[in-house]
């Protein structure tokens, strides 16, 4: 598979903010709150959820069953029992369509029967995964199939997210369905019969053998709430799979408001309370512009399109906007970069997109001010009210997948990656000091990372820990330690917990313990010991990497990699405690942009773990040496309603933990869950 298209950007997923303090005292609160995906103090809701009335009206069972037969319930969407069957050799040169068994497609098996020298079955399954490496044997020129029985209540549409590895069949009461990722599935009302036919495939060094299958409503759907306080529709939410950065910025709360960033370039601010749209703040490269360029026609053609567009977002207060005007708000932001383009072709020039989009970053307060960064190079302060005190350009290329870094203060600075590191000061907006990190030139340079950096004391001294293990001195952006162990393109985000720099490399699967020295010193020596974080008995797509940031909790760090993997690591011994498939309802195709996969970082509230899919499901789980899962809870949505990417809404963003609510945000929807 072209390398373009693997599990690569959940990037919004695995940033980190690392703790600081403003001049004024004041914490700062950004990506993950104050950095370390702790909120100690918070007392959220262990149960909620969104599920529509046909989902919860289904139900399963393995075997064949009789008209009494009403089975278990599956309101996550999730099949729990199957027959499996296997290995089934595949004949040379037979492709995964043909018939592999006699008369394949009106199987309709029972446990125990046989079928040659394979026998059906029955399993449990604790997640959506079907892994038959596990299940069957080692992989070989085989298929693998896998039967149940799913009743619906009202029959009609429903959505099937299969992640597919290596190829699968799909034949719902006797016919094959074609599809993809996301399948069209039309159930009977009463009991249906579902079977898998799945090859392995090889996904770099390891063979893999799985599918993973969760069924989610059709628009339009009815849902059920629970414990769910207020959902906000959010604008800038784009139609297409690829790229986009739908959704992918987290919110931050600052007193009694929520500030979060949309696309393409928007600055949101929402009342804590009730989720209403306060206003709105466009970004744009007009907003930007040097007062040299504004003598421009070019210019003023534009501003002509930014008082209109003004008008469009100061309705957002009002309440919901009607399509036809999120048509135009979307046309004119686009004319006016157009215009913008004919100011000046190189400063206003958008670079590609990332897939996070230009929007994809969580926002940084100092408890006075606030702070963004957006994709395309613009940079601005905000007082709490929406005044803009400041907004600057740096236009630098994109690479691969883009840019997905978001700004942290440290040192009277804001703290932005591009190719190069910008510091900017944070009160006047003026450049601090500017580091090359990478080339310009190339998708693919070596060295670079996705995640935010984290703002590090040692000694008294202001220090800046890099994506890819880079340790930078924030006076002058000097580095003073480089860890080459961690290889090039860093996903996840670094983490401090009491002196202990913890870190995760994607391309080795390798944590990095690095313990930090009381005084600070040029070079930096760090006492640093690591250990192999990988899975090789789970099933992944592509590759199993960490795309999330660990969360660290009494001396126990918690990570997920893409795949839904938790592996929990003792930080003194540098040793791996355990590893468990998280019941997340995994969902990951070639074309999703940040979405592809779980890479949503786990946090800590009160006393318990929280972690969240990319499809909305979300766990709550008791930290300790041991897995002890108290609750499963499921966000069920259907966005782009119409678009030919219609679909169960995606989570990309962490959670924000606030008292005894926890706001989530989807790719179009903003949810405040509690009280």
């Amino acid at each position: 598979m072209n390398r373009r298209y693997i599990a690569f950007a959940f990037f919004v997923g695995m940033a980190l903010v690392g703790s600081a303090w403003s001049e004024a005292g004041e914490a700062t609160v950004g990506w993950r709150g104050d950095g370390s995906g702790q909120y100690p103090s918070a007392d959220p809701p262990l149960h909620w959820g969104r599920v529509s009335k046909t989902v919860k009206g289904l139900h399963f069972q393995a075997a064949k069953p009789k008209d009494s037969d009403t089975g278990a319930p599956m309101a996550d969407g999730v099949i729990r029992e199957w027959l499996v069957l296997g290995p089934v050799a595949l004949p040379e040169g037979a492709k995964i369509d043909d018939d592999t068994l006699p008369n394949e497609t009106q199987l309709s098996p029972a446990e125990n029967e046989k079928a040659g020298e394979a026998t059906w079955k029955k399993i449990h399954a604790s997640t959506d995964w079907l892994n038959f490496a596990t299940l069957i044997g080692k992989p070989d020129k085989s298929v693998a199939y896998a039967c149940s029985h799913v009743f619906s209540e009202t029959g009609g549409t429903f959505r099937m997210n299969l992640t597919q590895i290596g190829g699968v069949r799909v034949i719902l009461n006797g016919k094959v369905i074609k599809g993809n990722n996301r399948i069209k599935l039309d159930l009977v009302k009463g009991w249906n019969t579902l079977l898998l036919k799945c090859v392995p495939a090889a996904t770099g060094a390891q063979a893999v053998w799985a599918s993973a299958v969760t069924l989610h409503a059709y628009a339009p759907a009815e849902y059920e709430n629970t414990n769910i306080a207020w959902m906000t529709s959010l604008p800038g939410v784009m139609g297409g799979f690829y790229g986009g950065g739908m959704g992918c910025g987290a919110p931050i709360v600052v007193n009694d408001k929520i500030y979060l960033l949309s696309e393409p370039f928007d600055l949101i601010c929402l009342n804590k309370s009730d989720g209403k749209i306060l206003w709105v703040k466009s970004n744009s490269y007009f907003d930007a512009a040097i007062d040299s360029d504004k003598a421009s026609p070019s210019y003023k053609e534009a501003e002509v399109l930014a008082g209109k567009l003004s008008v469009i977002n100061a309705s957002f207060s009002a309440g919901p906007v009607a399509p036809a005007k999120l048509d135009e708000k979307t046309k004119l932001e686009t004319d006016i970069q157009l215009k913008m383009r004919g100011v000046d072709v190189d400063r206003y020039k958008l670079p590609e997109r990332s897939d996070v989009g230009y929007s994809g970053f969580t926002p940084v307060s100092d408890g006075q001010n606030i702070y963004i960064w957006l994709g395309t190079g613009v940079s601005a302060c905000y007082d709490l009210q929406g005044n803009r005190k400041w907004i600057r350009v740096d236009n630098l290329p994109n690479f691969e997948h883009g840019v997905s870094s978001s700004p942290i203060l440290v040192d009277g600075k804001l703290v932005v990656f591009m190719r190069d590191l910008i510091a900017i000061d944070a009160k006047t907006g003026k450049t601090a000091w500017q580091i090359p990190l990478i080339s310009r030139d190339g998708a693919n340079p070596n060295g670079y990372f996705h995640g935010t950096p984290l703002a590090l004391n040692i000694g008294g001294v202001a220090a800046i820990a890099l994506g890819n293990g880079t340790i930078l001195r924030a006076s002058d952006g000097k580095a003073v330690f480089t860890n080459p162990g961690m290889g090039k393109a860093a996903i996840a985000s670094p983490v401090l917990e009491k002196g202990m720099l913890i870190q995760t490399s994607s391309w080795g699967m390798q944590c990095f313990i690095h313990k930090l020295p009381a005084a600070f010193a040029d070079p930096l020596t760090l006492e640093t010991q690591s250990l192999s974080v990988d899975t090789p008995t789970y099933p992944h797509f592509y590759l199993p990497w960490y795309m999330a940031s660990p969360v660290v909790h009494e001396g126990l760090a918690y990570l997920v990699n893409n795949a839904g993997v938790l592996t929990v690591v003792d930080i003194n011994a540098a040793k791996v405690v355990y590893q468990e498939l998280l019941d997340l309802d995994h969902f990951q195709g070639p074309n999703d942009g940040a979405g592809r996969g779980i890479g949503v970082s786990p946090t800590l509230a009160g006393k318990y773990l929280y972690f969240f899919g990319n499809n909305g499901a979300s766990l709550v789980v008791e930290p300790g040496r041991v897995f002890k899962q108290i609750a499963k809870n499921k966000l069920e949505n259907v966005v782009a309603i119409g678009h030919w990417a219609e679909r169960q809404e995606r989570f990309i963003a962490n959670p924000v933990f606030d008292g005894k609510r926890v706001y989530v945000r989807g790719e179009g929807t903003l949810f405040a869950i509690g009280q």
